[in-house]
């Protein structure tokens, strides 16, 4: 119970002294006689009585009724707002998810959409705030659409992809289109999520199928999560569609495949909705998913036996729910009203009450004056009992009256209390001003010692603090002052504990990081911590009352000021964000939250905040949408620009006259170019979607069945069919089915088919050429074998009689008739020579040449042919040199003769083509250890560098036929011949103008060698006549595409002789037969495996060491291990690259050089 005021208690007290002093200056028999008149006029209730009665009641009936009807549509109005509201926080906080699946759906598309690798996805997943930015989501992820047969290399592919233990896990049998989650995070949480087919489930797959459809975010029906089995039928999945290209189809089945898969989200809905909205207490409600009549949600304390409210329906994301809500209590007591019962009750009473005083009034006066005597005996018994010291004083300051209360106040009794001098009750020292003061009272109404300290004293002697409140009181004449006097000792104590409190709650606010601040209940600053001083550099004096405007930002004072009035004015929390101004001149964002203190009542008390600093928080935040708006930009420009690199390829395509498609998995055709309208009369459109045996013909198809299978296997397949146009022509097509192959998977295959009509007709023109160029061969060989014998005949007598007369044996010839007959020799034996270079190219050409191998004194052979050249350098005025021949017991493997004749030829070329007083150099030397280089060096007219490449071929003169000088032509293609016979290489450089330098490059030979004049063999064929030193490739390999480029990079080779075989059996035959010195092995290979060729190999003694090297498609983790451990000598995957197969066979070759290069001892 609270204690009334001292003004109250003075001004009741003030009556009551009033009367009673009133009392006590009548004459005691005038009281009494006025008691017997009113007894006299006491009369009976009347029917003005009843009737106010009666009328009473109606009013507090009427009234009660009024107030519970105002009541229920009150609380029916305000519960109605808080259903609606509480519908619209539903459906924002499900709406939140969304956004975080289009930034997963960013990242999934900028990562390679079903390529993706997990380390990307990870990367971006912890770069969101999940727990932050979307509370109740348990994570985000990827699920991948894939068909049935191509689980089995998804589920590998994804171990590879850092998940080893990832496993297809299905909640019931699913035989169809596999809808499996790739990616869940985090990790944490979710576990059992990942590998999980949510297709195997009807709701998980019917809304990913309409998300699909819809080309938009759609949510599941209540489904229990598999990370969340205690949670029945209370969890979703959130879809999002991710597709294979940036423009989405309008027919929503095509949307279907092109589905890549989608991004999605677990959600729990006690998850989701937990803490939603600020008056949760005030409203339960529960959730029904209207299709499947499924409730899958209670709020804390909804009672479903309690007639609740129901809501309207709402959509979110595809489904349909409604709502139903019922009040708390909290609802009740926050907004409680006035109760019917009691309104009613108090005009029942008051109108009791008045009909008692018209009642009462009619009694006599005797009962009257009666019941102002007990009236009188009960005020000073409540002035006795009132917990305040009351005082009458007249005018010369004597106390006339006290209450009981003075006595425990003041410590004097009554009966020393009246007659004392009010003057004796304060301190000595201040009795003067004391009176004074009362002397000089004005009789109003006034408080004393509130705002100055004011003390009294007691009957001992000792000193308190109080208050007194003064109130004028007039009798008659006379003027009387009633005093309350309140000892404020206790309150003292108080103020002095609470200042040591407020002591200790500011040295807490000041050991805070925040800026600390409060407010009175008008919102004026009155207290700043130590913080606010230290940050803006400011004194705190200057920062109160509206001070601290001064530091903020003045872009936000009006936006600021708008929100802090609100808050005072309507006491809710407040809470925004601005800048303020540090002691360094720079702003840096806060936060700011104040909360207000009230009373009992609800009035505020004052406001107490708190400011925070967000700065580098607010900046991240800017990164993070930078970051974010960069990479949207980024996918835009990407999408973009594969919009026009594909619109350019599709021209491209379109362009050229081959047909080109593609086909997928499912033989459904995805592309295809404008040369099927010319094929087959469709257009690209028409064939796009459609199934390839739609477009062939019955027979086509089943022809063309085996390829492509074997495309969909991964192996390339090339045929050729007859196909008949739209115009009626049989054209010749040549067909390549080309597998699309990603980390071993075949998605599908490009098919190129080639218009060969033209092709065809060429080669059958070609191989008639052919035929005919080898009659003219053949003829031309004839025709050079006769004329040979016919001119060798008379050339032999020419030669002989000429060498007869050179001996002189028949007589001396003088110098005129020896120099003509040397004339002759030398032209006969010219003329023999260019007979012999045309015979000796034609059994190059025909593989019948043949050369005699043995060490050969190269400084030897340099000398003589210098000697040789020395007429011909004379009469041409060049000059011969040897600037540098090295070690007159150098020696080379080689054919003497063929040796000089190249020698010769280089050098009288390098002569004839000349200018007078130019030079020719020979010189030679070892370049390393197995090889020997000649050059012949001259500072000639030189070779101009667009006829360099045919130096060469036969019958060419390099542009020397316009000159004097004879020649053939076929001297360089003979030296070429000579040199790579004798194992040997010759290349040169020429400058126009400058002169030209050829070399010859030949194997070492030891000088101590004994080597047997070999026997000269006739070469059988020009791709066997190196036989003796070439190096033998096997390549064994069932497709013949494969077959073919390999031959290619074998032609690159010198020295070596290329073998193939197309399976393992034909292989193995050809391996011992052959002797190949490396063979390179396919593992799989249509009759036999590559590894039980492998067993073959190393268990035939004459082969088991054989270099093998694998050459295969299997390059999954483990094959390699698996092949070396086999005992293959190298595992080269596919698709293997030129650099490595040349660089395989290189390795071995030196491999088998270094095998038969002799050991010596050290």
């Amino acid at each position: 119970m609270s204690v009334p005021s001292s003004d109250t208690l003075s001004q009741f007290t003030g009556r009551l002294w009033r009367a009673k002093l009133s009392r006590i200056s009548c004459v005691g028999g005038t009281a009494k006689g006025s008691s017997h008149m009113a007894v006299d006029r006491v009369v009976r209730p009347s029917a003005v009585t009843l009737f106010g009665i009666a009328l009473t009641a109606v009013v507090a009936v009427t009234a009660g009724i009024f107030q519970y009807v105002h009541n229920k549509n009150d609380a029916r109005d305000r519960f109605a707002a808080l259903t609606r509201e509480f519908t619209t926080l539903v459906e924002e906080r499900f709406q939140l998810y969304q956004y975080g699946l289009r930034g997963t759906r960013g990242a999934i598309i900028a990562g390679g959409r079903i390529n993706i690798p997990r380390n990307i996805f990870k990367e971006y997943f912890e770069t969101r705030e999940q727990f932050h930015e979307f509370p109740g989501a348990r994570g985000f992820g990827f699920i991948v659409k894939i068909s049935n047969d191509q689980t089995a290399r998804f589920i590998e592919a994804a171990r590879v992809d850092e998940f080893p233990s990832f496993n297809l896990r299905e909640l019931a049998p699913n035989a169809g289109e596999r809808f499996i989650i790739k990616y869940i995070y985090p990790l944490k949480g979710n576990e059992g999520a990942t590998g999980l087919d949510i297709a195997s489930e009807s709701n998980r797959r019917t809304a990913a199928l309409n998300a699909a459809r819809s080309g938009e975010t759609r949510l599941t029906a209540p489904i229990t999560l598999v990370q969340a089995s205690g949670e029945t039928n209370h969890g979703f999945l959130i879809l999002m569609p991710i597709y294979w290209r940036a423009d989405v189809p309008d027919d929503p089945e095509e949307r279907v495949k092109e589905t890549v898969g989608w991004s999605y989200s677990p959600l729990v809905v006690s998850e989701v909705l937990k803490d939603l909205g600020p008056r949760r207490e005030e409203i339960a409600f529960s959730i029904t998913d209207v299709s499947d009549e499924i409730e899958f949600y209670r709020s804390p304390g909804f009672d479903p036996r309690v007639d609740a409210v129901i809501g309207d329906e709402v959509e979110v994301f595809g489904r349909h729910w409604r709502l139903r809500f019922h009040p708390r209590p909290a609802f009740a007591r926050q907004y409680a009203g006035i109760t019917p019962g009691i309104l009613s009750l108090t005009l029942a009473l008051l109108g009791i009450l008045g009909t008692a005083t018209a009642f009462n009034f009619s009694r006599n006066r005797a009962q009257a004056m009666q019941a102002r005597q007990e009236e009188e005996e009960l005020a000073y018994k409540i002035i006795d009992a009132t917990p305040q010291a009351l005082l009458v004083i007249d005018q010369a300051g004597i106390i006339i009256r006290a209450n009981a209360y003075c006595e425990r106040v003041f410590g004097w009794s009554l009966s020393d209390l009246l007659g004392k001098s009010v003057d004796d009750l304060v301190p000595p020292g201040v009795r003067g001003a004391h009176k004074e003061l009362r002397e000089n009272y004005d009789y109003k109404p006034r408080d004393m010692g509130s705002r100055q300290d004011l003390e009294a004293i007691r009957a001992d002697g000792t000193r308190f603090p109080i208050t007194a409140r003064l109130a004028p009181l007039s009798i008659g004449d006379r003027k009387l002052v009633v005093a309350g006097v309140t000892d404020i000792s206790a309150q003292r104590e108080a103020v002095k504990v609470m200042a040591a409190s407020e002591q200790r709650w500011q040295e807490m606010a000041n050991s805070l990081p925040q800026l600390v601040w409060t407010c009175d209940a008008d919102g004026v600053c009155d207290f700043l911590s130590q913080q606010w001083a230290d940050y803006t550099g400011a004194p705190t004096a200057s920062l109160l009352g509206s001070g601290w405007l001064e530091v903020v930002h003045p872009d936000d004072h009006e936006p600021l000021m708008a929100v802090w009035r609100k808050s005072v004015e309507t006491k809710v929390p407040f809470s925004t964000e601005f800048r303020i101004r540090g002691h360094d001149g720079t702003y840096r964002l806060f936060f700011s939250r104040a909360d207000a203190v009230v009373d009992e009542d609800g009035n505020v008390l004052r406001w107490i905040g708190s400011n925070t600093d967000i700065e580098d928080r607010h900046q991240a935040e800017l990164q993070v949408r930078a970051l974010l708006r960069e990479m949207e930009d980024r996918v835009a420009t990407r999408t973009a620009e594969l919009n026009i690199a594909l619109r350019d390829l599709r021209n491209v395509l379109d362009s050229v006259p081959s047909m080109i498609a593609y086909w997928d998995r499912n033989l459904r055709n995805r592309f295809a170019n404008k040369a099927y309208e010319e094929w087959f009369g469709v257009t690209p459109e028409w064939v796009k979607g459609r199934l390839l045996s739609e477009l062939l013909d019955e027979d086509a198809y089943r022809e063309s069945t085996p390829y492509v299978e074997g495309a969909l296997r991964g192996e390339p397949q090339s045929f050729e069919r007859e196909l008949i146009d739209i115009h009626g022509a049989a054209r010749s097509l040549q067909v390549h089915y080309l597998p699309d192959e990603t980390d071993g998977e075949v998605l599908g295959f490009y098919v190129v088919g080639f218009d060969v009509t033209a092709i065809k007709a060429s080669e059958i023109a070609q191989k008639q050429a052919r035929e005919a160029a080898e009659a003219a061969t053949r003829a031309k060989s004839a025709f050079l074998t006769s004329m040979s014998h016919e001119l060798r005949t008379p050339m032999n007598s020419i030669l002989g009689f000429t060498d007869i007369l050179i001996s002189q044996h028949f007589g001396k010839l003088n110098d005129k008739q020896l120099e003509h007959a040397g004339l002759i020799q030398r032209s006969g034996q010219h003329l023999l020579n260019l007979m012999d270079s045309v015979l000796e190219l034609s059994k190059i050409d025909a593989g019948r040449i043949s050369i005699s191998i043995e060490p050969v004194n190269v400084v030897a052979v340099v000398k003589s042919v210098m000697a040789t050249l020395e007429p011909l350098a004379e009469k041409f005025e060049v000059e011969i040199r040897a600037p540098n021949l090295g070690k007159d017991d150098s020696f080379v493997t080689a054919d003497m003769t063929r040796l000089t004749q190249v020698l010769i030829n280089l050098g009288s070329n390098a002569i004839k083509y000349n200018r007078a007083g130019g030079w020719v150099a020979f010189s030679c030397g070892a370049l390393s250890q197995e090889t020997f280089r000649i050059t012949v060096t001259d500072n000639g007219r030189g070779i101009p560098a667009d006829r360099q490449s045919g130096a060469f071929q036969p019958f060419n003169r390099l542009g020397a036929e316009q000159g004097k000088i004879e020649g053939s032509g076929i001297g360089l293609a003979l030296v070429k011949n000579y040199v790579e016979l004798m194992g040997g290489r010759i290349d040169f450089e020429s400058v126009e103008g400058q002169g030209s330098r050829f070399w010859v490059d030949l194997h070492s030979a030891d000088v101590g060698d004994v080597v047997d004049r070999q026997e000269a063999t006739d070469v059988a064929s020009p791709k066997t006549r190196h036989i003796a030193g070439l190096m033998k490739v096997l390549y064994v390999e069932d497709n013949d595409i494969n077959r073919a480029l390999f031959e290619n990079f074998m032609e690159m080779l010198d020295d070596v002789e290329y073998l193939e075989a197309e399976d393992g059996t034909t292989g193995l035959a050809i391996a011992r037969e052959r002797r190949p010195d490396v063979i390179f092995l396919d593992i799989d290979l249509p009759d036999m495996s590559g590894y039980d060729v492998l067993a073959e190999i190393r268990a035939d003694p004459d082969l088991r060491h054989t270099p093998v090297l694998a050459l295969t498609a299997n390059a999954m983790s483990g094959d390699a291990e698996r092949g070396l451990d086999a005992g293959f000598d190298r595992y080269l995957p596919k698709p293997f690259k030129l650099e490595e197969i040349l660089a395989a066979v290189t390795e071995q070759r030196e491999v088998i050089e270094r095998r038969k290069r002799p050991r010596t001892n050290s």
